[in-house]
């Protein structure tokens, strides 16, 4: 029986990691930051950054010691037992195929400033080139995601020094705690769920090249990445944005990029926005088809879902089987109201990964 290859480099890992961190929480979710906390949202996002480190080292620990598929399902399943595990398993899974259709639909903002179409279908179609391209393979997926990570991350640090250069609204720094201590820490619990992301490489170790040194150093450089690129680009927002025009902004890149230069740069910004955002949907369909693919490999899912296909050697039918629910999901659900469920017990399991660590040890 064909099996998984190792084929994911430490820029991969990075790229992946950084997709999965760099759609929504960016590009949709300071508008709402910005709401609970005022011109503090840098602030704000930057400790949210620093409080997932405990996580990501965990991760980066168990991951290492057991580079297999499936990631925190058999971290918890050799921890806490079956049950555990086929609970996390399935809810991981239900989790991160639910924030990638969220993705796909969350450029709604920025895809009506460009052209008047319907959300869904675009949706839909990006769903499919999606999916192809995860059959395809892993060293496919990887290419891409570094192509668009580095134009994403090289794109926004120059719209924010860019509005360094200015600084036309340094005044609106001058009050950073408007709503208190309390609106400051709500919006740090808010925005600390963007960085989860940060560990869905671990559920491709099966495919990372030397994992016992790649993935580390990708984990925790993408992480380092994502928090400097969140704390300059929030700042940017503070400086450049009057403050009763970033509350409640669905698409406050585009706002700062019609701020700074115009409507053409604005629309460079709603595409960039739309890449990121499909980016974010890849990688959280790359690593959600592999809990399918690990529990099948344990018996608790047919045998099918474990089959590798012999030519892209990689797990087609959880591949298909995922996409197909999150076009469901896309289609039928309100989509941004249960990703934040998903969020939640996102946290969830980021506290049992930092137990399981303990456990094992």
């Amino acid at each position: 029986m064909k099996t998984l290859e190792r084929r994911l480099g430490l820029w991969a890992v990075i790229a992946i990691s950084l997709g999965s961190m760099m759609g929504s929480g960016l590009f949709v979710l300071p508008g709402t930051a910005a709401t609970l906390t005022g011109p503090s949202m840098w602030l704000a996002c930057i400790i949210a950054g620093l409080f997932v480190f405990p996580a990501a080292l965990s991760k980066t620990e168990l991951a290492t010691a057991m580079p297999t598929s499936g990631g925190t399902y058999v971290y918890i399943d050799r921890a806490f037992g079956p049950l555990a595990g086929t609970i996390a398993g399935f809810g991981l899974w239900c989790s991160l195929l639910l924030k990638s259709a969220f993705a796909l639909v969350g450029f709604g903002a920025y895809l009506a400033m460009i052209a008047d179409v319907s959300i869904k279908p675009v949706a839909l179609i990006l769903l499919a080139a999606v999916m192809g391209l995860n059959i395809l393979g892993v060293g496919k997926v990887s290419k891409i995601e570094i192509t668009i990570m580095s134009i994403a991350v090289s794109t926004l640090l120059f719209l924010a020094f860019y509005t360094f250069k200015t600084v036309p609204g340094a005044e609106a720094l001058s009050e950073m705690f408007p709503r208190g201590s309390e609106g400051f820490v709500e919006a740090t619990a808010y925005v600390y769920i963007s960085y989860a992301g940060v560990t869905k490489i671990a559920a491709v170790a099966e495919e990372v090249k030397d994992p016992q040194k790649t993935l580390p150093r990708g984990i925790l450089s993408s992480l380092i990445i994502a928090i400097v690129v969140y704390g300059f680009v929030t700042l940017a927002l503070s400086l450049q944005v009057p403050q009763e025009e970033l509350v409640g902004d669905t698409r406050p890149i585009y706002t700062l990029a019609m701020s700074l230069g115009g409507p053409t740069l604005a629309f460079g910004a709603a595409i960039l926005a739309i890449m990121t955002l499909t980016s974010m949907s890849n990688a959280g369909l790359l690593a959600s088809s592999r809990f399918p693919f690990a529990m099948a490999r344990s018996k608790l899912l047919p045998s099918v879902f474990s089959k590798v296909h012999s030519k892209f050697l990689t797990p087609v039918v959880c591949i298909v089987v995922t996409g197909s629910v999150m076009a469901l999901a896309v289609m039928f659900l309100d989509v941004m109201k249960i990703a934040k469920l998903a969020s939640s017990f996102k946290i969830l399991i980021f506290i049992l990964v930092n137990l399981t660590v303990i456990v094992l040890r």
